[in-house]
């Protein structure tokens, strides 16, 4: 759940950093520069879900079979060194190797290159500068994520997009996020099959929510943004 954190310097009295305010619109926020601005003021809303328990077990379930397949090997490997292996043997521990280093170290590549990608920190966090959605760099994976200036931002909602008719939180802005720029769950108009003549599709993105966390996600900017009149909170139309 959202929480704020202590604050760390007294707040703005007009609510909106100074830098900030004066940065041109059209141009993208960067990441890698270092903040203008002291933030007062952090909520965090976490997007990890379900499926981070599912690739944990599964990274679990590959270990098991990794040292199954280390233990028919040596086993593999004793019945030779002690001259007491036959055609049978040889036929079974041979074919047993081979299967357990299909589904063991074989599955470890496949799990080992997203593991890290899907347990890692990653959500939707406001403090007095703007939003950021990001998922957090860990061990491998370098992390992705983009934050956005409350100037920047025009409109943010909750809406029913796509064919599955899942949950998103659509952000409208000013300026323009690359496809390079997002997290993995967050979507691009064209990507989910919007109209892509709208006014605002080349500015807008989608992060997909459960259905509990729109309103949470909502409440946080709202308490957050000097102008929280950023947020629609009337029911949106499915798109």
């Amino acid at each position: 759940m959202a929480s704020p954190d202590p604050m760390d310097v007294p707040p703005d009295p007009t609510g909106v950093p100074e830098d900030a305010a004066a940065a041109p619109r059209g141009v993208p926020s960067d990441l890698t520069a270092r903040p203008g601005s002291v933030s007062h003021l952090r909520r965090y809303v976490s997007l990890r879900g379900p499926n981070t328990r599912m690739w944990m077990a599964v990274a679990y379930f590959s270990a098991l079979l990794t040292i199954g397949f280390l233990v028919v090997l040596g086993s593999l490997a004793w019945e030779v060194l002690a001259d007491r292996a036959t055609a049978g043997s040889l036929s079974l521990w041979g074919s047993a190797a081979a299967v357990m280093a299909f589904i063991g170290p074989g599955s470890n590549v496949v799990v080992l290159r997203g593991l890290p990608q899907r347990i890692t920190r990653q959500g939707i966090s406001a403090d007095s500068d703007g939003i950021t959605v990001l998922q957090e760099r860990k061990w491998w994976f370098p992390g992705e994520g983009t934050f956005i200036a409350w100037p920047e931002i025009r409109r943010i909602r909750e809406v029913t997009a796509g064919s599955r008719r899942h949950t998103f939180i659509e952000v409208v802005l000013d300026t323009h996020r690359a496809e390079a720029e997002l997290p993995s769950w967050a979507e691009n108009a064209d990507r989910l099959g919007l109209d892509p003549a709208e006014p605002d599709a080349a500015t807008q993105f989608y992060v997909q929510v459960p259905r509990d966390h729109g309103d949470k996600i909502l409440r946080m900017v709202q308490r957050t943004a000097p102008l929280p009149d950023v947020v629609e909170r009337a029911p949106s139309p499915a798109r």
